[in-house]
């Protein structure tokens, strides 16, 4: 008795301080989380409702030149239904895989909270912590990082919206604002009912076990799971199976529950999921779908990155393709559905008459591969040089078909476009040319690569400008590895914002010929040009003006500060030689002058073919507007002539030149600034010599060691210090010679003349 006594008092001293260090742990553990959460407002009962409902307030966009886009309630499809419409099948689905608890809890499941803690702090993988409010306060309170801070406000709020909304309510709202992948037209979808319509083509109430089980098992990983893809076709099956894997998951947990029995789980296990979505396809009804994607995307990215500044997280925005992915898109749905109103650059009328002058390229070549045909796409953009703004646009020939933006979503070989912002550019700048220099057009081997010129004619010594109106390969390769080694990609392309620029890009020598990674877009290569007329500073390129919010304020005002890229004499020599190539009859698009309803003096030409003509490209423009424009097929192919992206670039222009002439401008010269003078250089070592050219002011002269990197010395061990001199003395002593010999032919026809006079003279004396 007494033993038993003992063991009483032990376990009651023992259960005592337990609870003491329950109470202490917790009372730790509550400071803590009071800690995190001291800076949350305290939302009123209005307030909160207001936000948990937001759910469809459609963003509007505008035009530049004021005129209304529509509302952007198409990329985002969304249709609420009462909670007696939900269906049964769905709510019970729903409560079964994602909270058991959920009628008898306060918001906040114990138990579930332990898991995840156990899960953070040992790495195991357990069963998530969240219950259905708390994923409805992350969904439309609160973003989606990883931290204490965040997942403390959760269950604060979480505990709030359980205390003031009823449960039908909270089960409701959830399925209302849940994300829900694609539809049959592959655009994003949100709610139950739009899934249901826009999977099986049924309402929330009508869907059977099967397809309840297999909608609810999206809400943890949607974009995973949907059976449709951005074109609003079925997916592989193999693709297919992560979202079956997830029904089975979901079935499971309701036979579990006693939400269904063994008869009716193995039967919807049977039924034919793929069998039973909608075949259903509706017609795109927005008129200008490139822009609602352009403008969708490119918001999503600066509410996302504001959302990263406000949460001290930018770097890993920058960084972290995941979290910046996870961001953008639920960026995204705050946009669409966040009653924001958007300013763009656009010009609604010039807009619309580069979308009627493409249907004249309608007649280009199709490729036909592997049974599928590919149209001849275009991606064109038009920029003010001034201010950066993207006046207008062409995202492809037919938004139905294809529904990549070509002009900014894509990347393509820039070809032979890229030399004057990567080689000729930079040489210029660097003191290594001037327009007239000699530069050496002349095969090589370098390990192994053996590039040509177009023409597969090498020409030898030969002036830049016009090595680079004929767009010759091998003295442009040769200039370029010059100073590959200063990392001109870094210096100039990556400072006009050229995106995705591999460690392999800057230190191939293949770039300088347009051989990159990835390529570059059709935004990016008319930004660079803009960055010639606005005499070497680079002003970004922007669609986006102005983003206000619901109430109307403004949170977001472009202002691109201008970057100095180029001197103001390197970009006024470069324009004047990019004249060259459509005024010059030895130019690369001297047939566009034919072509343009409009004098082409003023104009700055650069075309550009990839290898085997799988991109055609023409950037150029005047005093006031870059444009550049590139076909292609989306499935790289041959196209059979470059003329075809000649023949867009002179439309486009024609186009834009009878909607408004001034905006073209062509009369109108480039300013030449006092930085450049008139000199007589040696071609070879920019020293005083006898060719007129027009340089830099200061330009001094080259080392040998320049003229031979100038010359390809490093590619082509065959050069020697003296070659440029004895060039330069045989060419002397060609001219010494030729000099000499118009001497003698003037003093033979002198002796010629003089012999012939004293003979008629003589003759007309004896005559007398």
């Amino acid at each position: 008795m007494e033993k038993k006594k003992t063991r009483t008092s032990f376990l009651r001293i023992f259960l005592l301080i337990l609870a003491i260090f329950i109470s202490f742990g917790a009372g730790i553990a509550l400071g803590f989380v009071g800690g995190l959460v001291k800076d949350q407002p305290v939302l009123d009962q209005k307030e909160m409702k207001e936000q948990i409902n937001n759910i469809s307030k459609n963003s509007e966009v505008y035009f530049g030149t004021g005129e209304k886009l529509g509302t952007l309630n198409s990329e985002l499809i969304r249709k609420t239904v009462s909670y007696e419409d939900l269906g049964e099948n769905v709510k019970n689905a729903t409560i079964a895989s994602e909270d058991s608890d959920f009628y008898s809890n306060n918001g906040v499941e114990i138990f579930g909270l332990i898991r995840a803690v156990y899960s953070e702090v040992t790495g195991a993988h357990t069963s998530g912590g969240s219950t259905i409010t708390q994923q409805l306060v992350k969904n439309q309170l609160l973003d989606n990082s990883r931290s204490y801070e965040r997942k403390s406000k959760e269950i604060l709020l979480a505990l709030r919206v359980d205390n003031h909304f009823s449960k039908k309510e909270i089960l409701e709202n959830y399925l209302n604002v849940a994300s829900f992948g694609k539809n049959s037209l592959g655009q994003n979808i949100s709610g139950i009912e739009t899934a249901a319509q826009g999977v099986f083509g049924l309402h929330a109430k009508d869907l059977n076990v099967a397809q309840a089980a297999y909608l609810v098992g999206f809400v943890q990983s949607p974009y995973r799971y949907t059976p449709f893809d951005n074109a609003g076709n079925i997916r592989p099956d193999e693709e297919l199976q992560a979202g079956i894997e997830r029904q089975k998951y979901v079935l499971s947990r309701m036979k579990a529950n006693n939400f269904i029995n063994s008869s009716q789980y193995k039967e919807a296990l049977d039924f034919d999921i793929k069998g039973s979505f909608t075949k259903q396809k509706v017609e795109e009804y927005t008129e200008y779908p490139y822009i609602r994607d352009e403008v969708t995307a490119s918001v999503a990215e600066i509410l996302a990155e504001q959302t990263a500044v406000k949460n001290n997280r930018l770097q890993q925005f920058r960084n972290n393709a995941t979290y910046r992915a996870e961001l953008i898109e639920k960026s995204k749905t705050k946009f669409i559905t966040g009653g924001y109103k958007v300013k763009t650059t656009l010009d609604k009328k010039l807009y619309d008459k580069l979308q009627e002058t493409k249907k004249q390229f309608e007649s280009y070549p199709a490729s036909y591969q592997n049974g599928t045909t590919y149209p001849l796409e275009i991606g064109a953009s038009v920029i003010e040089n001034d201010t950066g703004k993207v006046l207008a646009f062409i995202g492809g020939m037919n938004y139905k078909k294809q529904q990549l933006n070509h002009a900014t979503r894509t990347k393509r070989s820039p070809g032979s476009s890229i030399k004057p912002l990567l080689v000729y550019g930079p040489a210029i700048d660097k003191g290594y040319i001037t327009p007239n220099s000699t530069i050496l057009d002349k095969r090589f081997n370098y390990y192994g690569w053996t590039p040509e010129n177009f023409t597969r004619i090498e020409y030898g010594y030969i002036s830049a400008r016009k090595a680079l109106a004929q767009s010759l390969n091998l003295s442009t390769i040769r200039l370029y590895s010059a100073f590959v080694n200063e990392d001109p990609v870094k210096e100039y392309l990556e400072k006009m914002e050229f995106k995705g620029m591999t460690e392999t890009d800057h230190t191939s020598l293949a770039a300088s010929i347009g051989g990159m990674s990835y390529g570059v877009s059709v935004m990016e290569n008319t930004s660079g040009f803009s960055t010639f007329a606005n005499m070497g500073e680079h002003k970004k390129a922007y669609i986006i003006e102005e983003i206000r919010n619901n109430d109307n304020e403004i949170i977001y005002q472009a202002n691109h500060t201008p970057i100095r890229v180029y001197n103001d004499s390197t970009s006024y020599l470069i324009l004047n030689m990019l004249n060259d190539v459509i005024n010059a009859s030895y130019g690369t698009s001297a047939d566009i002058a034919k072509q343009l309803n409009f004098s082409s003096k003023n104009l700055f030409v650069k075309t550009g073919t990839s290898e085997y003509y799988k991109d055609l490209w023409v950037v150029g423009g005047t005093k006031n507007i870059t444009v550049g424009v590139w076909n292609g097929y989306d499935k790289p192919a041959t196209v059979p002539s470059y003329d075809y992206a000649h023949r867009s670039w002179a439309a486009i222009m024609n186009a834009i030149y009878s909607y408004d002439s001034k905006l073209v401008s062509p009369d109108v010269a480039f300013t030449r600034p006092n930085s450049v003078i008139d000199f007589s250089i040696n071609p070879y070592n920019n020293a005083k010599g006898s060719v007129s050219d027009m340089i830099p002011n200061g330009f001094v002269e080259l080392t040998k060691e320049k003229i031979l990197a100038k010359l390809g010395f490093s590619i082509d061990k065959d050069l020697t210090f003296g070659e440029p001199k004895s060039i330069m003395e045989k060419i002397i002593k060609t001219k010494t010679k030729m000099i000499k010999i118009k001497i003698k032919m003037k003093s033979l026809i002198v002796i010629h003349l003089m012999t012939t006079l004293m003979t008629n003279l003589f003759f007309i004396h004896y005559e007398t």
